[in-house]
């Protein structure tokens, strides 16, 4: 428990910008009834998109202790690769999440490192709670997986809820989508995970695609 502490407070450490709260997304209706052929269209036109990026801001919250702590990040995904930077707009790059076949490793603006076979079993160390984030590059973009369970739906056929277990843990995934926005393939506002004591946020300010 000690231990887990001690990495807590190394990410939070790191990755701490100061009264920072991320904009709360309108309420959006769901249901688990919904045309089907518009989920599938939609999880089709997902599955097509093998290399992105997204720019953004990431916040975690600890529910009990009622703390919060965000960062800006930059996600860029290809198949065999992910790259995730995290920073302060005057402290610059404070560290970098790589993960790949050999596994996850965290380098701090310090040259730290932190390494684990799985990026799951990384945020475990750091955080001592089973986040599912080995799939979220599926999720962020609004992808069902086959761990995904009891899911609701927007009327549009996009993703809105469901419920996932990890490692004995429950989580609950919200996602909410701008009414505004100009991509041809509707993608993620916001991407809420949380389980009783801890919540994670992403808001996406900005998608690249490549098909």
């Amino acid at each position: 428990m000690i231990q887990r502490r001690i990495f807590w407070v190394y990410f939070v450490v790191i990755t701490t910008l100061t009264g920072c709260a991320l904009p709360t997304p309108s309420e959006q209706v769901s249901s688990t009834q919904v045309n089907q052929s518009l989920v599938n269209s939609h999880q089709q036109k997902l599955e097509q998109l093998q290399q992105w990026s997204l720019s953004g801001r990431m916040a975690i919250v600890q529910k009990k202790q009622k703390q919060r702590d965000s960062f800006y990040i930059n996600w860029h995904y290809l198949p065999n690769q992910q790259i995730i930077r995290f920073s302060h707009p005057l402290k610059g790059q404070l560290a970098k999440l790589t993960i790949d076949d050999s596994g996850a490793l965290l380098v701090d603006s310090d040259d730290q490192e932190r390494w684990a076979p799985t990026a799951d079993a990384l945020m475990y160390r750091l955080l001592g709670a089973a986040i599912p984030f080995q799939q979220l590059h599926h999720w962020v973009l609004g992808r069902k997986t086959p761990t995904l369970e009891s899911p609701r739906y927007h009327k549009d056929g996009t993703l809105a809820q469901a419920k996932v277990v990890n490692r004995g843990q429950n989580w609950q995934l919200n996602w909410f989508f701008s009414q505004n926005s100009t991509q041809p393939i509707p993608l993620p506002e916001q991407i809420h995970v949380e389980n009783p004591v801890l919540q994670i946020k992403v808001q996406v300010n900005q998608w690249q695609l490549t098909h």
